[in-house]
């Protein structure tokens, strides 16, 4: 199938073979040849094995920047005489990194999302666990406020968590529930998980050479080895040494069997094998490596004695030597027993492999059995008939809940597969990286033949000139003048007398195609964009503001979406290698040295997490692959907490809530549950203040509308006591008027009455008083002439009036 040899290729032997048939050397011996027959050897120019290292050797080449120039010389050297070995072109070879570059840039984004495994139980009775849990929490936070009233009312009483570290909303809960909620049996796996892929150095050494691999050959290999002594171990295989059967699975789930070639000394052997071998097999083994893989045939039969060692040293321990080592899948019968006992019930017994059916017992058996798959390996030098640490493999990690099926050590993915043979990205672009690498060269060529600037000389303007002063100047002395003064003197005139041009003109040379090849280079450099997918955008190799925002996100979209074969082969290769490790831990021995190991390095503050490694076998561990976000998701969901922050729609706790998250979906789902439920709050807020305005305003006005009716009482009350005050003084002056109407009318009667008997008196006296008056009259005419004289001569004042003229006056008046 895979080897055009049709002599070296051989069977396999029978897969239905019985189980000690299986476990002897002979078998393996067997299936090693078919094997190494099926694939060939590194020799063989037609061997699936050299056509497929061919390849990926060269894809590594490119990949480096390292590739073969000689390609290069002959196609621009094909007339050279000397070989075309370019001797005679001065050109630098050395290769343009363009795909070197680009295969960081795939690699590093790939590398830059860290990923780390994921753990959950699947099986029923962790699954009721999680929904009990889960349905507990949601409970409590539906009566969140009711707990904090509690908590409050008893001084802090909390019945089973804090009410201030329940989430405010089911949204919100579900967001934590699906990261944070994990049960003991899923965190016992979490740290045995991480803390093996640490101690193996999984993700600086083995997971980035991986990537490396996916990238220049399209495939990658990780072996695991599960040795209760030694621990979990994950290996980084060379995939050029791969070998496995037939599949066009790019994953590689299908594999029957599976192994890689590796080259040791036999110093090494020796230390392998131990006393598998003896002296004369080394011997023997090393005589058929004697030429090969860089031996030295003159040692093979050197030999002494180290007097420090004790012990013979043979010239051929340096020889390196091709070993294979190999496993194979196969279907074997597991024996089980129902046996009755003296109480009659009946038990359940497992007998293993080898089981004979036993006669004439005394209480009832019955015989069942399982057929279950099972690992063969072991390790086969390769070229010879020796093998060494074949059998049955053991500590073999299976499902618990399905303990019939299993898998090999080897975890292999593919980014695609044609023919066993992968097309990488690096593959894709090996053509258009030659043509760029010959357009460079020619453009170091086109440079190389490139000529200064030039004049161009007429002799003939030249002879003959004089300068004044005796004899004619040479061609020569002229261009020396020139050179010397910039002055050029010539003749302007021929010997008939006719008018020539001016002798010398300027040669304008450039670089001959310089733009030209510039276009094919940039034409070839955007085939290699195409090919691999890593646009401008990508590989941040446009201007900055040259592209806009919007532009630049769907290049970048694009770019992830060309290389999402890369991205989406590492991811499975990283779970299977974390599921080969979880069903490791749960197959750990109790009590052994590793377990201890795993134990302490837990540490004290994790007991409760100690106790239960011992109950991990129980469990169904199912493993999903969690990347952390990119720069430009990091950088686009900061945009995000930033304005939410800047319009206040988010507290400073929620971002740094929200930016511990590590996946980009369930971040952006906190900050949109943390925003709504801050405008909520807001819009709570607005409400109170709104109503809180409303009642201050409503208080107000009411304080207004007592204060105007207090108002208005107290004009009334003052209106009404104005009003009493006017009364009463119309009272008392109605009072007063009629006191003097009564009094004036009683002096009119009395005067009426004593007017008769008084007129003759009366009359009497009004004559005396007549007489009295013509002389106050006198008087007072010379009192006032009296004033006039004085006041004239400023010599006194005036002279009073007397009182009984005031007097009189008075009662002339009142007369």
């Amino acid at each position: 199938m895979y080897s055009n040899n049709k002599r070296q290729s051989k069977s396999f032997p029978d897969p239905l073979a019985p189980q000690e048939i299986k476990a002897g050397k002979k078998y393996g011996l067997k299936y090693a040849k078919a094997i190494e027959g099926q694939w060939g050897r590194m020799q063989d120019n037609d061997s699936l094995f050299r056509k497929r290292n061919k390849v990926w050797d060269r894809n590594r080449d490119y990949a480096n920047g390292t590739q073969d120039t000689n390609i290069y010389k002959r196609i621009l050297t094909s007339m050279d005489p000397n070989s075309a070995d370019g001797s005679l072109v001065n050109l630098d070879y050395t290769p343009v990194p363009i795909l070197p570059k680009f295969s960081r840039v795939v690699e590093n984004k790939i590398l830059s999302r860290n990923p780390y495994p994921n753990l959950e139980a699947i099986d029923p009775i962790s699954s009721s666990e999680k929904n009990k849990e889960k349905q507990r929490i949601k409970t409590q936070v539906q009566i969140k406020p009711e707990l904090e009233q509690l908590k409050q009312d008893t001084g802090g009483l909390v019945l089973d968590k804090d009410p201030s570290e329940l989430p405010d909303s089911l949204e919100e809960a579900e967001i934590f529930l699906e990261t944070n909620l994990k049960t003991d049996a899923e965190i016992a796996a979490q740290i045995g998980t991480n803390l093996t892929l640490s101690w193996n150095n999984f993700n600086d050494s083995i997971y980035r050479r991986c990537v490396n691999d996916l990238v220049a050959l399209g495939m990658a290999v990780v072996k695991r080895s599960n040795d209760p002594n030694y621990g979990i171990k994950t290996d980084y295989v060379d995939p050029c040494k791969f070998i496995h059967s037939y599949s066009e699975d790019p994953g590689l789930n299908d594999l029957t069997y599976a192994g890689h070639v590796k080259t040791i000394s036999i110093q090494e052997l020796k230390r392998v094998a131990g006393d598998q071998l003896t002296e004369d097999d080394y011997s023997k083994i090393a005589s058929g490596a004697a030429g090969t893989n860089g031996n030295d045939s003159s040692k093979l039969n050197y030999s002494y004695f180290d007097d420090h060692l004790k012990r013979t040293m043979y010239g051929y321990d340096e020889y390196m030597v091709d070993v294979l080592d190999f496993e194979f899948l196969s279907i074997d019968c597991m024996h089980f027993e129902d046996k009755e006992n003296r109480y009659g019930n009946k038990l359940f017994f497992y007998e293993g492999f080898e089981y004979k059916e036993r006669h004439g017992s005394v209480f009832e058996r019955e015989p069942r059995k399982m057929n279950i798959a099972t690992v063969y390996g072991g390790s086969c030098i390769v070229g010879t008939n020796f093998l060494y640490d074949y059998g049955m493999k053991a500590n073999m990690p299976r499902n618990i809940h399905d303990i019939s099926r299993c898998r090999l050590s080897y975890s292999a993915v593919a980014t695609n597969l044609r023919k066993m043979i992968p097309k990488s990205m690096v593959d894709s672009c090996v053509g258009f990286a030659d043509m760029l690498q010959i357009t460079h060269l020619k453009i170091q060529q086109a440079i190389a033949k490139a000529k200064p600037d030039g004049l161009i000389i007429d002799i003939e303007g030249l002879e003959n000139v004089q300068l004044g002063k005796g004899g004619e100047l040479q061609p020569l002395e002229l261009h020396d003048i020139y050179e010397q003064t910039g002055v050029f003197y010539y003749r302007s005139k021929d010997p008939e007398g006719g008018f020539q041009n001016p002798p010398i003109r300027e040669i304008g040379n450039s670089i001959r195609n310089i733009n030209e090849l510039i276009g094919i280079y940039n034409h070839y450099l955007r085939l290699i964009r195409d090919a691999t997918g890593v646009n401008e955008a990508m590989d941040a190799s446009s201007p900055k503001g040259d592209m806009l925002v919007g532009v630049r996100e769907q290049a970048i979209a694009a770019g992830n979406n060309a290389i999402y074969d890369i991205t989406n082969a590492s991811m499975v290769l990283f779970k299977k290698v974390c599921e080969d490790v979880v069903k490791c831990l749960q197959i750990i021995p109790q009590g052994s040295v590793i377990m201890k190991a795993y134990q302490n390095a837990i540490g004290e503050e994790n007991m409760k997490v100690l106790s239960t490694f011992s109950d991990l076998p129980m469990y169904n561990f199912g493993v999903s692959v969690q990347k952390e976000m990119e720069d430009s998701e990091r950088q686009f969901l900061e945009q995000n907490i930033q304005a939410s922050l800047a319009q206040k729609e988010l507290d400073l706790e929620d971002a740094i809530a929200i930016r511990q998250l590590k996946d980009i979906n369930q971040a952006e789902r906190l900050l949109i549950v943390r925003r709504q439920k801050r405008m909520k709050k807001q819009q709570e807020m607005a409400q109170q203040n709104s109503q809180m305005q409303a009642q201050q305003q409503a208080q107000a006005s009411q304080a207004a509308s007592q204060a105007r009716q207090q108002e208005l009482q107290m004009g009334a009350q003052i209106e009404a006591q104005t009003l009493q005050l006017k009364n009463q003084l119309e009272i008392q002056l109605e009072t007063a008027k009629h006191q003097f109407r009564k009094e004036i009318e009683m002096i009119k009667a009395s005067a009426t009455l004593g007017f008769k008997t008084d007129d003759n008196e009366f009359k009497e006296k009004l004559e005396v008083l007549k007489e009295d008056r013509k002389d106050d009259r006198v008087k007072k005419q010379a009192v006032e002439q009296s004033k006039l004289l004085s006041q004239r001569k400023d010599r006194r004042g005036e002279l009073d009036e007397p009182l009984e003229n005031i007097s009189n006056q008075n009662i002339e008046d009142l007369i």
